[in-house]
């Protein structure tokens, strides 16, 4: 921003090889009035791109909720959805005004609405090929196998096993994780924003979910509430929120009848 305040300057280059500082200068492009360049890579692979003329051919709420949508999907501070690329979450970004608008607010306020909160719920349901879900925990549900559920009920193992067909890392966040993780990315978003301030005033790291370990640092909080050590306990919470369908019921009570009937004679 100096460098674009001389009068002898007649272009503005900014050489990085990280995508940050690429996400960054779009919605910056704004308050730069000579044309801005990114020069990036190197060798045969060196270019350089036109952000003032890529950011004019993008309406301004989508340039800022495109680093909303980066420090959500993982950055260098923030977690990323397992199995989940940025092209994908971009795509759907750009074609949702909902998720325009939610993500160009991110960083901007204090705290994420509850409405807000439900947009970006959504967005994780969509990410995770259920779109006509709106709760991840459901989302979570639906991806072990009903007969899985039972198993674990019975006590028998590889309800959470990869081997048996169920791999965790490939499951979105539950809702207490996923809030959280939306916080963190909120408060990176606003250090991003006030980047440009002389003498930005920003919160507490430790105020937005993350905590101070022992040794001085920062840690992530991952969990508002006490973790649910018993999957057990977890399936029967879900079952409960979220009732079989009756068919599924109806089988149920078959085998049982059927067990019941064996065991007679």
């Amino acid at each position: 921003m100096y460098a674009s305040q001389q009068p002898t300057t007649e272009r503005v280059i900014v050489r990085s090889p990280d995508s940050d500082v690429f996400l960054l200068l779009l919605p910056f492009s704004d308050a730069i009035s000579k044309p801005l360049i990114f020069d990036t890579s190197s060798g045969n692979n060196r270019r350089q791109l036109n952000i003032t003329d890529l950011a004019a051919t993008m309406p301004k709420r989508l340039r800022d909720a495109i680093i909303g949508l980066h420090a959500f999907t993982g950055c260098d501070s923030t977690s990323c959805f397992a199995g989940k690329g940025k092209l994908k979450a971009l795509k759907m970004l750009q074609g949702d005004q909902d998720h325009q608008g939610t993500f160009s607010r991110i960083g901007t306020l204090e705290t994420i609405s509850g409405q807000d909160m439900q947009v970006i719920e959504t967005f994780i349901c969509q990410l995770y090929e259920k779109p006509s879900h709106t709760s991840v925990d459901k989302v979570r549900y639906d991806k072990v196998r009903y007969d899985k559920v039972r198993q674990c009920f019975k006590g028998k193992k590889g309800i959470l096993s990869n081997s048996e067909g169920v791999d965790l890392s490939q499951m979105p966040p539950c809702q207490d994780v996923l809030m959280l993780l939306t916080q963190r990315a909120n408060f990176q978003i606003k250090t991003w924003r006030a980047s440009s301030s002389n003498f930005p005033d920003l919160p507490k790291p430790e105020n937005n979910r993350w905590r101070l370990s022992s040794s001085g640092g920062l840690e992530i909080k991952w969990f508002s509430q006490d973790f649910i050590k018993s999957s057990k306990t977890y399936f029967q919470i879900l079952l409960l929120k979220f009732p079989l369908p009756s068919s599924q019921k109806q089988q149920q009570q078959q085998q049982q009848q059927q067990q019941q009937q064996q065991q007679q004679h």
